[in-house]
């Protein structure tokens, strides 16, 4: 496997610099991280009842792979054997930190999101695609017997842009709406398949100017209302719409935009 690079959707330098935290750019710092911290209630290991508190409802934090359904709904792809999977297959639920502080040499300054909510194994195929696109390399694994995929429900979400910029979001006001997700879902493969086959230049040139990432050949993996992820080889980045897109002409405005304003860059 490559060396993954990601490069964070440029909504996490605007969450910092805003008095208010939005939903939506709540939900574009969640998209824009490939892993999250997964809390979940159990026995960790080695840890007996002697050591107080209820043996079988100990937090456990862990370390996930991690994408997102078009409503904004997070994905996992967890082991059977893994402590946190019997956890949640005895207590469904979960809380999930997204971390968009880890470049910063000043971590509690920067913005960073909890997703809490239940989780429930889910074989539908959309899920499946929309976890493989993000993470290729768990296609090696995604077929064994021992490893399933879970959906998470989100109940809320509590937003930090920095210190005293907090923000607790209803699960109506975070996720996109189910009618829009679906509507959008209907064509996202479709502006995928467009861009890479017939306006591959395009996408260098935004990856280049608005981005600031090297090379040639950058390819859509998939996209959402709020944005899209690229791969090139080992690398893999994620650029944000300047608004939520829902069909298909609001897309192809936003796309011919952005490739202008690369060419401007130029």
């Amino acid at each position: 496997m490559g060396n993954v690079l990601t490069k964070r959707a440029m909504i996490v330098d605007g969450m910092k610099d805003q008095a208010d935290t939005s939903a939506v750019d709540a939900r574009r710092l969640m998209r824009a991280e490939r892993t999250a911290m997964l809390a979940t209630h159990g026995l960790p290991p080695k840890l007996s009842d002697g050591h107080g508190g209820d043996a079988d409802d100990w937090p456990y934090a862990s370390l996930v792979e991690v994408a997102c359904d078009h409503e904004g709904r997070p994905i996992l792809l967890l082991s059977e054997l893994a402590v946190h999977t019997s956890n949640i297959s005895r207590d469904p639920r979960v809380s999930l930190l997204f971390d968009g502080t880890r470049d910063s040499i000043s971590p509690l300054t920067q913005a960073r999101l909890t997703v809490s909510g239940t989780a429930s194994k889910t074989d539908d195929p959309g899920h499946r695609s929309r976890f493989l696109a993000r993470h290729p390399e768990a296609t090696e694994y995604a077929g064994f017997a021992d490893f399933s995929f879970w959906h998470v429900a989100p109940l809320g979400a509590h937003a930090i842009a920095g210190f005293g910029r907090i923000r607790s979001i209803s699960a109506s006001e975070f996720l996109v709406d189910p009618a829009l997700a679906a509507q959008f879902s209907g064509i996202s493969d479709g502006i995928a398949s467009h861009m890479n086959e017939d306006h591959s230049d395009a996408i260098d040139l935004i990856v280049s100017h608005l981005l600031g990432l090297g090379g040639t050949g950058w390819q859509i993996s998939c996209c959402d209302p709020d944005g899209m992820d690229l791969h090139l080889e080992g690398q893999m980045a994620r650029l944000d719409f300047d608004a939520p897109v829902f069909d298909a002409d609001t897309a192809k405005a936003i796309l011919v935009e952005m490739t202008q304003r690369a060419r401007s860059a130029r």
